[in-house]
């Protein structure tokens, strides 16, 4: 089984492919087997049995990782993306779209070139002094909301960091 020309998290979109976490099928299948007239040599070869489970855990560990977590600023009350860390080495901050629905009330969103559909966020994880929560959600196919609030519960702008998942 042949593993794609492309990584997963960046696509393929010029051929219509979007980002996608991988799947067993990625990463040639993890069904390799060992040619039994000419065993690897276990202290400086990798078996098949190894690069078989290898295989399979980087598809578990890619079915349970942030695609990005961005870290938003706010100045003069407005939005923006401070910085942000992708597992799409293609990913650019330009992609993002940071629209203010008011005091307190942040949407992020990126097309679904750059980044798959979230299946939930992680955080917000609060990056300013004072006491102030938040809280994360899906928004739609292609975007994530995040509502942060004061001690007294109002909705109030607060700096924050949010994972895209």
């Amino acid at each position: 089984m042949a593993s794609p020309e492309f990584l997963t998290y960046v696509g393929d979109p010029d051929n219509g492919i979007n980002p996608y976490r991988p799947g067993v099928n990625d990463v040639g299948g993890a069904e390799k087997e060992n040619d039994q007239q000419d065993l690897p040599d276990p202290r400086t070869m990798l078996d098949a049995r190894d690069w078989n489970e290898l295989s399979k855990l980087t598809v578990a560990h890619g079915q349970v990782v942030a695609f990005a977590r961005i870290y938003v600023k706010f100045s003069g009350g407005t939005p923006s993306i401070f910085a942000f860390l992708s597992v799409n080495t293609e990913l650019l901050i330009g992609d993002f779209t940071v629209t203010d629905n008011g005091a307190g009330d942040t949407t992020i969103a990126c097309p679904a070139t750059k980044l798959p559909q979230p299946t939930f966020t992680g955080g917000p994880y609060i990056q300013q002094d004072g006491d102030f929560r938040g809280i994360a959600f899906v928004a739609s196919a292609t975007s994530i909301r995040v509502k942060t609030r004061n001690a007294g519960g109002s909705l109030a702008d607060a700096d924050f960091v949010v994972d895209w998942i």
